[in-house]
């Protein structure tokens, strides 16, 4: 097969140079597609969102953005100029399907319900705050039915309106939020994140393989198959129409590091057989290069695309994607680098990286002290698993969807400024339907309006309960005693809140009615999933039989999603385990060879978890597939060290011998292997979106975790356990 590629690399190259391009065309043109779409999340066929898409198609749409204004009083009439003039503008947009403010109430109708309006339940902290001074305009969007392209428009023209209302008004404070908005600002985040991590990636491998090597010809091989198969992932996304992701800026950072990896692994190879053979030809130099790292740089990509293509059983859409697509980019960085390898050896002479022969020193010394004293160094590695073990019961979900950005960033001080001067922003939803036919009467609206006094006053993350019994409220405090009254207290309230306002709570054909629960975030996943269930007990008990009862809405099912992060990531974990090490005893043919290297691994898998709990590093959609994707990764350093190691063996006979001469030369590699894969993933910390940062900085650190168990751990368990048989 080495021969083969020798032979045919030009080939190979020419066709890999016509697919990069050919991705480089369709990055310009179509270019990757964005879905902003809660679609775009979760499979369609989840349960939980199936239910929260029937309730959004049911009643008005929930995707919500909010306008919020502070002023001195608001209600005075330079506020309430300043919110006419809002809302006149926001009802130009054609993706506003409704505005909800005190200020559009008419004049007429707010002099008939008088002062009480302002105390109201479906006003007060909802349209108006507790001190007079904020006064929100709500918008209800016209939601899934919108394109992307029109979302993001949107988006910006609301930013417009308020930008210029800013200006306008200079000593009022006006701020966006709300879910709607939120979505676009994420992407907006990832575009950036996807210009900065480019640069910065290119950056830094340049400048580290510069340092290694100190001449070109390494590093334009490195960087040149690392660009390739990056475009060629991306391409891949625009071919088969995945949109892109809130991790797709990863994939950038992610094929990239580990392409040159690989090829770091090739251009050390082709030194030490240019130092360590004759060699009469470039050809022929290749050619014992290829020979000798075929076959494990082969296993190297086969278990790192296993733990990537085991997050694909996921059922978060954007995880599957970015699995699928680091396959697609590993499988194109093989032959890319097998077969670049070959133009790379130029003139068939020994060349040592800058430092190698001081490396390769300290690396000998290191062995030599691992070996000797191999209980000390077992216990250490015992001890950071208990410091690790212990931080188990620190680890925690993250449920709420705006900590995912920065405390500073814009996101976050929106929800803060709205979640402290109004409602909370957490949206839970009680749909409540009947059997007979219609449900709305004065007793089921007494039974809605107990229920949610009973659920702010029995869970406190609960804040707010709306429902439609507080239309019916708006001149008198006392519910509607006959169907006669309630039908003329609803006219009352159409013309209050205009004629759609009602289908806020009662489906078109009257048959299901909704309760709105406003609740703050900050509790743990299993007590939002817990309160969920209670609510749903309290409901069907309230309401008793002839009633069904279903607990939904945006806050409840986030925390269902980031529920199942769990279930996947210790699924998608399994599936790698057990894929790793199924290739390694087919790399080995040795079931004993497999287990000794699958320890060195596993170890800074559970270091990885050990700091997320001792940095209060929750887990989400991005830091679930932790597990699966470092012990893919991490496994990489362990076969080339293995690999080499049965090959002095073979020549020495002598284990300690054998040992020291690998971790001269391999262990080199996997030393310059670390620095790029570690400082690649520390790019991703300049994220804005922190699960990403989070990644960056926990796979960067679980790589230094590995080299350590690499150069001291494995050698202890190679000689305790003697893999490869008793020595000569």
């Amino acid at each position: 097969m080495s021969g083969w590629l020798v032979r045919h690399h030009r080939a190979i190259l020419a066709v890999l140079a016509v697919v990069t391009i050919g991705a480089v065309a369709l990055l310009l043109g179509p270019g990757l597609r964005y879905d902003y779409r809660l679609e775009a999340f979760v499979a369609s066929d989840d349960e939980s969102y199936r239910t929260y898409r029937h309730f959004m198609d049911e009643f008005t749409s929930n995707e919500v953005a909010i306008i919020a204004v502070r002023t001195d009083d608001a209600l005075s009439p330079a506020s309430t100029r300043l919110m006419n003039d809002l809302i006149g503008r926001l009802q130009l947009l054609p993706a506003v399907q409704k505005v909800q403010a005190l200020a559009g109430i008419p004049p007429m109708v707010r002099r008939l319900v008088g002062d009480r309006l302002a105390g109201h339940r479906l006003v007060r902290d909802n349209l108006l705050s507790s001190d007079g001074r904020t006064a929100a305009i709500l918008l209800q969007m016209r939601g899934e039915g919108q394109s992307s392209a029109d979302r993001h428009q949107t988006v910006a023209r609301l930013r417009s309106i308020v930008a210029r209302a800013q200006r306008d008004y200079p000593n009022a404070g006006i701020i966006i939020a709300g879910p709607y908005v939120t979505l676009i600002d994420m992407y907006n985040y990832v575009d950036r994140d996807l210009l900065v991590f480019s640069v910065a990636a290119f950056a830094l491998l340049g400048v580290t393989l510069w340092l290694v090597f100190r001449r070109p010809g390494p590093m334009v091989f490195a960087l040149g198959v690392g660009a390739s198969a990056t475009l060629c992932a991306l391409g891949a996304a625009i071919l088969f129409d995945f949109s892109a992701t809130l991790i797709t800026q990863m994939i950038v950072i992610l094929v990239m590091v580990l392409s040159v990896a690989s090829c770091v692994h090739l251009a050390v190879a082709s030194e030490e057989t240019a130092a360590a053979e004759a060699v009469s030809s470039p050809r022929e130099l290749a050619h014992r290069t290829l020979r000798r790292m075929l076959a494990p740089c082969t296993a190297v990509v086969a278990t790192t695309a296993a733990g990537f293509g085991s997050v694909c059983i996921s059922n978060i859409t954007p995880v599957r994607i970015f699995g699928l697509l680091m396959v697609c980019g590993l499988v194109v960085s093989l032959p890319a680098a097998l077969a670049g390898s070959v133009r790379l050896t130029g003139r068939p002479r020994a060349r040592r990286a800058t430092g190698g022969v001081q490396l390769s020193t300290l690396l000998i010394r290191a062995v030599r002290w691992a070996g000797n004293r191999r209980v000390t160094v077992v216990l250490l590695f015992v001890a950071a698993i208990l410091l690790s073990v212990a931080a188990f019961g620190r680890l925690r979900f993250e449920s709420d969807f705006v900590k995912n950005f920065r405390p500073g960033s814009e996101v976050r001080t929106s929800y803060r400024f709205i979640e402290s001067n109004l409602t909370p922003v957490g949206s839970m939803e009680i749909v409540v339907r009947g059997s007979g036919g219609p449900i709305l009467s004065p007793e089921n609206l007494g039974r809605a309006r107990t229920l949610g006094d009973a659920i702010v006053e029995r869970h406190a993350p609960i804040r707010k309960a709306m429902s439609l019994a507080d239309l019916t409220t708006l001149a008198i405090d006392s519910l509607p005693t006959s169907q006669f009254d309630l039908d003329n207290r609803l006219k009352l309230a159409r013309s209050v809140f205009g004629p759609d306002f009602q289908r806020n709570f009662l489906n078109a054909d009257a048959t299901a009615m909704r309760i709105n629960l406003r609740a703050v975030e900050g509790i743990d996943v299993d007590d939002k999933l817990a309160l969920a269930d209670d609510i749903d007990r309290m409901a069907a008990g309230t309401f008793g039989t002839g009633f069904s009862t279903q607990v939904t809405g945006l806050y409840y099912f986030y925390a269902r999603l980031v529920s199942g992060l769990l279930r996947d990531q210790y699924r998608s974990f399994g599936l790698t385990l057990v894929a790793v090490f199924a290739m390694l005893v087919i790399a080995f043919r040795s079931i004993k060879t497999a287990a000794v290297a699958m320890i060195p691994n596993l170890l800074p898998v559970l270091f990885c978890l050990g700091a997320m709990g001792w940095c209060n590093i929750p887990i989400n959609m991005t830091t679930a597939m932790m597990l699966a994707v470092t012990l893919g990764i991490a496994v990489d350093d362990t076969v080339h060290y293995l690999w080499r190691f049965r090959a002095e063996f073979a020549r020495t006979g002598d284990y300690r011998t054998a040992l020291e001469a690998t971790s001269a030369s391999v262990g080199r590699a996997c030393v310059f292997t670390t620095v790029v894969i570690t400082g690649g993933f520390w790019i991703l910390m300049l994220s804005q979106f922190l699960p990403t940062a989070y990644f960056g900085g926990l796979v960067g650190f679980t790589m230094l975790g590995t080299l350590a168990a690499d150069m001291l751990l494995l050698p202890v368990l190679i000689i305790t356990f003697r893999v490869f048989g008793r020595p000569a």
